[in-house]
């Protein structure tokens, strides 16, 4: 016998209510007065006893309807013989969804994350299924429930791969995107559940630090599946403050000048004052221009952090004083120096003013990224130049050469590099018909007192710095002489400049894997104003960045993103060098490459020359700020608190004991029987009534 409400039998205390009410003795009802005895004095007469029971049947009915009016509102049920032990309890299929994304790495979050795997594990009754995984920008399965189950169920020894594949688990550098790893675990519950007809309770414990910044959009258009019940265990770093520095670039900024710096403190930090330095391997420590940031929490701030000379190889920006340390540099590729031959084809000597040679060497002399040798030979030694090894990257041709030249230069170009044709002279033009064939000279220049360049196709490389309109305007400009130049039908020659008469100033020619550019005006002061402008240098150092690439990096990732590598050319399969000194091969043709797993200075080779990236955290990983856990039950997720086996266990117990009480009514028996009992002791009274009645008339 069972009852489900047994504080109603408190009720039973009121039986003692009918008892009292029998115990106390009052004045008797009649009053009879005597004549006789009027002069008397009152005496009150000695009792030997205070009261007595009386209607002892009419007291054992009162209170056996008490009795019954008790028992019934505590709802008493008869138990079964079968008890409930911890192996009947409902099997689950619980997926464990640990998060390894990089704020994981804070503090003693991981720690925490494994030994409340373990407790997970330890939980798990001796019929839940159980499957583990990670999720950073990506969910990976690390156990699932199918996999390696004819093994596991032989040895029985499933919760101990479990067990096993969490202890090798590691954070990752990756984002949270904590939505995605929800929907897709819920899917797959879901479906297996429908399809394998699992009569296990599907269930998804996420252990995770739960960031603000966690990705929830793809929760918005997904309708969770009534079954499955998500269970948070949210984990709390010891140590709250955390910022982050971002170096902020645009395509006006130069490597070389001051960098703009901003800085982030997250939500919950305590602390404001933060301090961002030029760092790197090449450094001894960090840079002394060390700049202090004062950010509240919450907020961000720009400042600009010098660059001195010192610290010109440094490839990070190192941020001190928040506790943590995953998220405090910020790598960028350092400007590197590259080593770059021209050879120059002219007869003019070095210190001509009036020449080509000295101004192409001040165009390139300055530039503080690269370091551009121009070699001259004799007339009879050019075609070895062009030969050489390594071979030049760009040559120059002013003058008129022999054929032999001639046809070594053709060699040099559809082997890849790049000529640059500016002839002095009509006699020096007519070699453009060598290598452009679709080209023609004309007889009879445009006769002008001076030409300027009217139309522009700044979508080339060559062009690429003056897009800007603020950079745009080449009206100063002044050609005074000019090789007339006209295009045959169908030509295949890309004209990247005209004179305002229509004629080409500037065109190219792609000629195997090299191409040709070729100049209709020299930029000397006796043909044109162009190499005493501002444009020169800009220009020489576009044609630098087509032969050989810039000298700048490809553009930076975060951490998980994919690099696109489709400008770098190569003859054989690209090997990329991770920061921590792994390599990756790319297979020939790919035009991405997606294995960025880790931040730092990648470098890829098997290029003409290497190319360079850096691969940082995301920004919202540092927005280590809790997330409000009621936004997931907006989003529709079922959310749910997890029991203990004992309590599950009481639970379902107590669940039981309603079914068997609902299904008996023993009430609706206890209830006719008080009614019962009233009746009978309402007829029993009613006939006490009378006798005393009739007894006390024949008094």
């Amino acid at each position: 016998m069972g009852v489900l409400a047994p504080l109603y039998l408190a009720g039973l205390a009121a039986l003692s209510l009918p008892l009292i009410f029998h115990l106390i003795r009052r004045t008797p009802r009649g009053r009879r007065e005597f004549s006789s005895l009027m002069f008397l004095l009152p005496s009150p007469p000695r009792l030997t006893r205070r009261s007595r029971l009386d209607q002892i049947l009419l007291l054992l009915l009162r209170l056996a309807a008490l009795a019954l009016l008790a028992f019934a509102f505590a709802r008493p049920f008869l138990r079964e013989s079968a008890t409930l032990a911890l192996e009947d309890l409902p099997a689950r299929r619980v997926a464990i969804l640990v998060d390894s994304s990089a704020s994981m790495r804070r503090s003693d979050l991981w720690n925490q994350a494994l030994s409340q795997v373990e407790k997970e594990l330890t939980s798990l009754g001796p019929h839940d299924e159980v499957a583990l995984y990670t999720f950073g920008d990506r969910l990976k399965t690390e156990v699932g429930f199918e996999s390696g189950s004819d093994e596991v169920e032989a040895a029985g020894k499933r919760l101990d791969i479990v067990r096993a594949s969490a202890k090798k688990l590691r954070p990752t550098w990756q984002g949270t995107d904590l939505a995605a790893a929800l929907v897709e675990v819920a899917r797959e519950l879901d479906e297996t559940s429908d399809v394998k007809q699992h009569s296990a309770d599907p269930q998804v414990i996420v252990i995770s630090d739960f960031q603000k910044s966690a990705r929830l959009e793809t929760l918005q258009g997904f309708e969770w599946p009534k079954r499955v019940q998500m269970v948070a265990r949210p984990l709390v770093a010891k140590r709250t403050t955390n910022a982050a520095a971002q170096l902020l670039t645009s395509e006006e900024d130069s490597p070389l000048t001051d960098a703009r710096v901003r800085v982030v403190n997250a939500a919950n930090s305590k602390d404001e004052q933060f301090y961002v330095a030029w760092s790197g391997e090449g450094l001894k420590g960090q840079s002394s221009s060390e700049t202090a940031v004062y950010v509240p929490a919450g907020q961000s701030r720009v400042v600009k952090l010098p660059r001195p000379e010192e610290s010109l190889t440094a490839d990070r920006i190192a941020l001190r004083g928040d506790d943590d340390e995953f998220d405090n540099t910020f790598f960028a590729v350092p400007p590197r120096k590259q080593q770059i031959t021209i050879v120059y084809f002219g007869d003019d000597a070095a210190n001509d003013r009036q020449g080509q040679r000295y101004y192409l060497e001040i165009a390139t002399s300055d530039d503080a990224l690269r370091q551009v040798k121009i070699e001259t030979s004799a007339a009879s030694d050019r075609a070895k130049a062009l030969t050489a090894q390594p071979p030049p990257h760009v040559a120059v041709v002013t003058t008129k050469l022999p054929s032999q030249v001639q046809a070594s230069l053709k060699q040099f170009v559809e082997s890849g590099g790049t000529l640059l044709m500016a002839p002095e002279d009509e006699e020096a033009a007519k070699d453009i018909l060598s290598l452009v064939d679709d080209v023609e000279l004309a007889t009879k220049p445009v006769t002008a007192d001076y030409l300027l360049l009217g139309e522009i196709d700044f979508s080339h490389s060559l062009f690429a710095p003056f897009a800007n309109p603020r950079y745009s305007d080449f009206t100063k400009i002044h050609f005074w002489k000019h090789r007339s130049l006209t295009l045959k039908e169908n030509s295949r020659t890309r004209v990247v400049a005209k004179f305002d008469s229509g004629e080409p100033a500037i065109i190219e020619r792609a000629v195997g894997r090299g191409r040709v550019i070729v100049f209709a005006s020299g930029w000397q002061p006796e043909e044109s104003q162009l190499a005493l402008s501002t444009k020169f240098v800009p220009m020489m150092g576009a044609l630098l960045d087509m032969a050989c690439g810039p000298s700048a990096s490809l553009a930076g990732v975060a951490v998980g993103q994919t690099v696109d590598i489709a400008s770098i050319s190569a003859d054989q399969p690209l090997v990329v060098h991770k920061p921590d000194g792994a390599e990756a091969s790319i297979v020939r043709g790919a035009e991405s490459f997606g294995e960025v797993d880790q931040p730092g200075v990648y470098e890829i080779r098997g290029g003409a020359t290497p190319a360079f990236f850096a691969a940082n955290l995301a920004a919202a990983e540092s927005n280590t700020a809790p997330l409000e856990l009621e936004k997931l039950e907006q989003l529709g997720v079922n959310m749910k608190t997890v029991l203990s086996r004992a309590a599950r266990l009481d639970r379902i117990r107590q669940e039981r004991d309603t079914e068997l009480e609902s299904r008996q009514k023993i009430w609706r028996w206890l209830l006719a029987g008080a009614l019962g009992v009233l009746v009978l002791e309402t007829l029993l009274a009613g006939l006490a009534a009378r006798q005393i009645t009739t007894a006390e008339a024949l008094a």
